[in-house]
């Protein structure tokens, strides 16, 4: 049901360039989105998944 409503909230032009997207955007979406979601971690979290928060990058695009 989440997915559905997602679907139809999502403005229709981000729905249209989505259909047209490549596989390169697709990766660089997906490692834009890897980033975000690991600097928005706390330093401890890292510690706890083997991180430093300089590490970051050289972890997301080494494809760890």
């Amino acid at each position: 049901m989440a997915l559905i409503e997602q679907i139809f909230h999502e403005p229709l032009s981000r729905r249209i360039s989505r259909l047209l997207e490549t596989p390169f955007s697709r990766r660089q979406r997906w490692l834009a989105n890897r980033v975000a979601e690991l600097r928005s971690l706390s330093d401890d979290e890292l510690a706890a998944r083997g991180l430093a928060r300089e590490d970051i990058l050289r972890h997301v695009f080494a494809g760890r």
